[in-house]
């Protein structure tokens, strides 16, 4: 793989602190995103992964540091506006419109983003060969899909926005290894376009199928940054992540 020092730096988080009133969750997190890569944000439970997303994706303000989008001041820039410019974020869990359509729920985003009718049938193009099982079921309600389907319909809603850097919380939850796998085709499919992608993931090897480089967080800290293979020959931080991935994760950190 192309060593992420010749590329540019996508995002970039410096020194970031954030808390939930009292609580602090984040303390000090700096890491660089690369132009292209598949980065996985690992950690054991509660140790804020899902919080640097929405903090990254404009859904939460820091209290303290800097977030900086392609060298451009972003931090606390509201989401609709950073979606805009490329970046964004889908959240944990289905994020589905269960009684709307695969194509309602694809319109309905469409809506929200102003997308003019050429852009949006050209990026349905796009979403429906990125997502081929997704094509079939068009007309079917997004509630009566599988939980692997209903999680590529959020992707699908988000890849639609034509994104440069695509955040995915909790990719794989509560999915059975075959629907993860089709997943991760998927996602390869949307990274050999051109996207950098920036995955929270609760396990390790499925983070070592798509991800060159992985940062793992513990209790609101950057433990360890480097490729994911290393991280794979560190005992102690797989057994984390192992451990803590018994238990579906947050929602202290959304809440």
């Amino acid at each position: 793989m192309t060593a992420t020092s010749d590329r540019d730096v996508a995002l970039s988080v410096e020194d970031l602190d954030f808390s939930y009133g009292q609580l602090q969750v984040l303390f000090g997190v700096s890491l660089d995103v690369y132009e292209g890569e598949a980065l996985a944000l690992l950690g054991t439970n509660g140790a804020g992964k899902s919080t640097l997303l929405r903090v990254v994706a404009g859904l939460e303000k820091p209290s303290k540091g800097t977030v900086k989008f392609h060298d451009s001041d972003i931090t606390g820039m509201a989401a609709e506006r950073l979606a805009g410019k490329g970046l964004l974020l889908v959240v944990g869990g289905r994020a589905v419109f269960s009684d709307m359509t695969v194509d309602e729920n694809l319109e309905m985003q469409a809506l929200t983003s102003k997308l003019g009718r050429a852009a949006t049938k050209e990026r349905l193009d796009v979403v429906f060969s990125t997502f081929p099982a997704l094509a079939a079921r068009r007309r079917q309600k997004a509630g009566s899909l599988s939980g692997g389907e209903q999680q590529q319909v959020a992707v699908a809603k988000a890849l639609l926005l034509d994104p440069k850097v695509l955040c995915i919380d909790e990719l794989s939850l509560g999915l059975a290894p075959v629907i993860v796998g089709e997943l991760l085709e998927v996602i390869r499919r949307i990274q050999a376009t051109g996207v950098t992608l920036v995955v929270v993931e609760q396990s390790l090897n499925i983070a070592a199928e798509i991800c060159e480089r992985a940062v793992f967080l513990e209790k609101g800290q950057v433990r360890f940054e480097g490729p994911t293979q290393d991280l794979l020959a560190r005992d102690d931080i797989a057994r984390a992540v192992f451990l803590g991935s018994k238990h579906p994760e947050e929602h202290e950190e959304a809440t």
